[in-house]
């Protein structure tokens, strides 16, 4: 009798199974009867950053899809290489951050190059128990800015160049940027010319440090031939802002309000309380009254 019951509940599994109606959330056993957990399919991107003096910024994103959202995977070891048709050598390894980017800086004079002379890379997590491997690969030619800050009467404006190599790199878009706190400020825009040259107007009413500086970088974005690329200048374009903490004069526009301010709205505040503690002890008399005495 038992081993009917078996024989018609193994038939009924397979059935489901058949049809597709086991829930998901089955988990596998191997030979040996341990569970295997599922790995969660990771995906891998790859871009690059050129900055000044040939210096490179592999980035490497790893994600994966949770709860329906591609999220950054933090704390994953990626490994970046350099590769040609015939090689491929371990630049290193860089680990991922909270927001799922590992990090990797070279010397883009140290690379290899084709024939068309465009620097191949490569990055690959290897995945481990709870996610899988993934992989992404980039090819880029090497390219650089060079700036001139120009002043003419009370205006500002910057030159920029953009080469690879020796040849001008014409038509691209390119911006200009000024380093915040948090996120960087767009402050211009425009296009090569056929000589690699952009000149971009600067405004004179920023905020700087103490002495009026400011970091301003210009930056190609996303190009497919040659990544980001970015190069910076510090000038004194800016408003000296000091960073001191100093006592500010009681006025109105200081965080220190004047005394007579300050002594009204004190009166104000005891008038409208010193109201409500009336009320309220009012009502607690009433209700002392309305109650009907022992006895």
């Amino acid at each position: 009798m038992a081993l009917s019951k078996i024989i018609k509940l193994s038939w009924l599994l397979l059935l489901l199974g058949a049809l597709g109606l086991l829930p998901n959330t089955l988990i596998a056993q191997d030979e040996e009867g341990e569970e295997e957990v599922e790995q969660v399919r990771s995906r891998a991107s790859l871009s690059c950053v050129q900055k000044n003096d040939g210096v490179l910024d592999l980035k490497a994103l790893i994600r994966a899809k949770i709860d329906d959202r591609y999220t950054g995977l933090p704390g994953l070891e990626v490994e970046f290489f350099t590769t040609t048709d015939t090689s491929e050598t371990s630049l290193g390894k860089a680990t991922t951050d909270e927001k799922g980017i590992a990090t990797f800086t070279t010397n883009a004079k140290e690379m290899p190059r084709d024939t068309g002379n465009r620097m191949a890379f490569y990055a690959s997590f290897e995945g481990n128990e709870e996610y899988s491997g993934s992989d992404a690969d980039i090819t880029l030619k090497p390219a650089s800015f060079a700036l001139e800050a120009l002043e003419e009467d009370s205006s500002y404006s910057i030159q920029l160049t953009l080469m690879s190599g020796d040849e001008p790199v014409a038509e691209e878009d390119v911006s200009l940027f000024v380093k915040r706190l948090f996120f960087p400020l767009k402050v211009g825009e425009g296009s090569t010319d056929e000589d690699g040259m952009a000149t971009i107007d600067f405004p004179t009413d920023l905020p700087g440090d103490a002495e009026g500086n400011l970091n301003i970088f210009a930056r190609l974005e996303d190009s497919d031939d040659y990544g980001t690329v970015e190069a910076s200048v510090t000038k004194a374009w800016g408003i000296p802002v000091s960073d001191r903490l100093e006592d500010q004069p009681r006025a109105l526009w200081s965080p220190n309000p004047p005394l007579w301010m300050l002594l009204t709205f004190l009166v104000l505040m005891v008038t409208v309380w010193g109201h409500y503690i009336v009320i309220v002890y009012k009502l607690f008399q009433v209700k002392k009254e309305g109650q009907p005495s022992g006895g």
